[in-house]
Parts: structure tokens; sequence; C-alpha cells
């Protein structure tokens, strides 16, 4: 392993602690509280496709992502190994289109990030292999390509979260922590709070600007060290590592605004142009505070959890790799260990435990909050992300939890247990919403539904 190799891995596991504020749930179910309005979810069940006995394309691998048009057209993202497809289904379920080809020429995907469907019809795939997002029409033709725009440390970042604005044109997205290494350097930069809008105007460079600007645990930056020592990559910016720092969540509103959620407080902020007044819709809700006594037992768990995650990701190889090379990646992951027992056991702590989990939005601009269970160690991982689809991250993970519906004007209309259903993988026009569920071999399905009109709030 060359000194290289060894910074690009101390990189990716302190990305990977970045993510230390999303998690799996568990634990007892809570009750509603005497506050909330209790919603069923009977849901009307409209198609489904995939499973076990699925032969042919509706056979799926791993659906990453889903997303609708206008028209109700259901795009599936579906990943198998290195390689992704695209299947798009009609408003009855069948076979619209199919395409994706690994590759580096005009129209071939290298290395895919994320994928949306354009209102009108067809995709935008964010392609972190091309450095471009790659236009493709309703029946899978290639149109262009727009270059990823390269101004700033934070435009080089991968896309963290990214939504299709409902009037086509435009995407909005977050960049996470990013790592890179070069000329026998590392940089890590982190504490990206913004909310970027990119313009898919004709034009081969995408313009993007900034859109709105979250909360700031603690101000963006940026570290570069030489690689003879990327161990002081953890001393570096070991103060961006934070425990319970609430997510910057959004979704996409009718008109071109965002609503946004960025702190431990129950407040969802829309914002319907850059500079314009921020409205925010919430409820009485409060987060508890970070005791002395949980914040003995969240380092209990995040030491439990690293030495896991370090065992299993970060193992020595074994089999046909020579002994000196298994020797010399054995001192160098006890090393990064040791510097990640001590990075994990003095990092700071956030004064409250976040309430907001995600957010979502309806095509008739209702937004549903998905709010934490009432175990705060469900937000202590080490490796964060959610599954498309709304698909539980362990066992017993749909019991805990709830999703808060608002109307559009932002009144409140009530609560789902998440016992009752999980926050739908995508929305759609009309009420349509996508689940993706799997059996016990992994096989996915994928569901789609009606919500009542009750829930639905018109469009």
């Amino acid at each position: 392993m060359t000194r290289g190799d060894e910074v690009r891995l101390l990189c990716a596991v302190f990305i990977t602690l970045l993510a230390a504020c999303g998690g799996e749930t568990g634990g007892v179910p809570a009750p509603l509280s005497s506050e909330d309005r209790p919603l069923e979810a009977g849901f009307e069940e409209v198609y489904r496709i995939g499973g076990i006995e699925a032969e042919s394309w509706d056979a799926f691998t791993e659906i990453a992502e889903l997303d609708f048009d206008a028209r109700g057209h259901l795009y599936i993202r579906d990943a198998a190994a290195s390689s992704t497809r695209i299947v798009v289904l009609d408003g009855l379920g069948g076979l619209a289109a199919e395409f994706g080809r690994m590759g580096d020429g005009p129209g071939e995907l290298r290395q895919v990030g994320h994928m949306l469907a354009r209102p009108e019809g067809g995709v935008v795939i964010v392609d972190d292999g091309h450095r471009a997002y790659l236009l493709f029409g309703p029946d899978g033709s290639f149109e262009r390509a727009i270059r990823f725009a390269n101004t700033g440390a934070s435009q080089t970042a991968s896309a963290e979260r990214v939504r299709a604005a409902r009037e086509g044109g435009a995407l909005f997205l977050t960049r996470g922590a990013a790592a890179s290494f070069s000329g026998g350097e590392a940089t890590v930069a982190a504490g990206d709070r913004t909310i970027y809008r990119v313009s898919l105007d004709e034009g081969e460079e995408a313009a993007t600007a900034p859109f709105a600007e979250g909360w700031e645990a603690r101000p963006e930056r940026q570290a570069t060290f030489e690689a003879a020592d990327p161990s002081d990559m953890f001393g570096a910016l070991g103060d961006a590592f934070a425990y319970f720092e609430p997510g910057l969540v959004f979704d996409v509103l009718p008109g071109g605004a965002v609503a946004y959620s960025d702190s431990s407080a129950y407040a969802v902020k829309i914002q319907t142009a850059v500079g314009a007044p921020v409205r925010v819709v919430g409820r009485p809700l409060h987060p508890e505070p970070v005791t002395e006594r949980l914040r003995e037992r969240v380092r209990a768990r995040a030491l439990e959890a690293l030495e896991s995650s370090i065992e299993e990701q970060f193992a020595s190889p074994t089999g046909d790799v020579p002994e000196a090379l298994r020797e010399q990646m054995g001192a160098m992951l006890e090393g990064m260990m040791a510097g990640l027992r001590d990075m994990v056991e003095n990092a700071s702590f956030m004064p409250e435990v976040p309430l907001v989990r995600d957010l979502r939005t309806t095509w008739a601009g209702s937004i549903w909050v998905q709010r934490w269970g009432s175990d705060p160690l469900a937000q202590i991982q080490l490796a964060g992300g959610e599954p498309a689809g709304g698909e539980p991250e362990g066992e017993g993970d749909a019991a805990e939890g709830w999703i808060d519906v608002f109307a559009p004007e932002g009144g409140y209309v009530g609560t789902f247990s998440l016992e009752e259903t999980l926050m739908p993988g995508a929305f759609g026009p009309g009420g349509l919403v996508a689940f993706v569920e799997t059996d016990e071999f992994d096989v996915p399905t994928v569901i789609v539904k009606r919500l009542p009109e009750a829930v639905r709030l018109t469009g």
C-alpha cells in the first residue's frame, strides 16, 4: 500500500465519521403525544412491480432511487455492482422505457451519483465520473451533457441531496464533506451548509449559485496537510465532528421555493427566492437537552460502533496478498484506530438532540416531516445515508418515529406513526407515492399507491 493509498483510506474514514448525526432507529415504539392528530395510512394500491418471481425487465437488484414526472410516470434507478440501469414505468406499471449503459462515451454512464426525473419527462443523471449532468429524454435517448461548475472547493464535492424543480429547468442540491489527494497533499473540506440552485438552461457548464444558507453549527473549514503524516487530518479537522449536529434536509415546493430544516428545533423554513424573507412552519415540540449521562452513553456507543466498522470495512486483506503488505496495512490501521478513538472520545456535543430526521414535499406543496424516535442513541452511527423508497435500515426501524403532515399554507394536518407507513421514496402528481419493500432474500419490490384526499390536499 502506497502512502497515497493510506491517505485515501484515511480520508474515506474521516468522511464516514462526519455522517455521525444520522442513523438507524430501534427500540420500543413510542406512542403519539397528546398534541398529535393520528392519521391512518389507508393508501390505495395502484400497482406493484418486481419481487422474487420477476424474470424480465422487472427483476430489480438494488433500487437506489425513485422519482415521478408530471405525467405520473415512475423512473427507477436499479444498481447492480458497478452498473446502473433506468427503468421507466407508465401510469399502470407497464414498461415505458429502459436504458443505461456504462462507459466513457457520450450518453454513457461512468459514476452515477443521483437520478432525477424531469417534470416534462426524461431524467437528469448526476454523473460524478463525467463531472456532468447528463440529460435523457422520456424514451431514454441522450440529449446533452452539462459540465459541473468548478468554482470553489465546495463546488467540487459530490452532491449529497438533490431535488428537481417541479417546473423543470433547474436542480437544487446540498454538498457533503469532501476529501481529495493530489501532488503529495491531502485536502479535507467540511461544513458547507448551503442549498445551491443549478440551472439546466442551454450552456456547456451549469450555472450554480447559492439559494439558501442553512444554519452553521460550526464555520465551514478546509485543511490541507502533507501525505508524509496523514494522521494529522484528525487533529486538523477534529472539531468538524460533533455529536447530535442537526442535518440539513430539504425538498422543493411549487413555484421554485424550497422547504428546509437546519437546526435541532422543530422549525421548517420556506424560502421562495434568493434573499427573500424566510417563512417558518412548525409545531410546539421542543428538543431534549444533552446531559452528561447521555454524553457517556454516546461515547460508549460510538466507540463500539467504531471498532465494529473498522473491523468490517477496513480489515487487513488475506489470501494472495503478500505477508509484508498485510503487516504494513495492519500497522497503518492500528495507528489510524488510535487517532480515531482519540477523535471520538474528545469530540464535542451539540447542546440539544435534533427532532427532525427527514423532510419531503408533495407536488401539491404539502410538507411531510419525519421526526426521530424517542431514543437519542439511534442518531449515533459511523455511516450515514438512507436507502431509497423508505426502506428500513435495520430490523425494527419502521416502528420508531413519526411523520407530521403540513398543508401547503403551513397548517398542521396530522401525524403518521412509522408503524403505519414509512416515508415514501417518491411523491408524484395526483397523490401518487412510491415505496420499496425487500423480502428475506433482499429482493426489492416497487409499490405505487395513492394518498387519500385527507392528506393529498389537492394537486
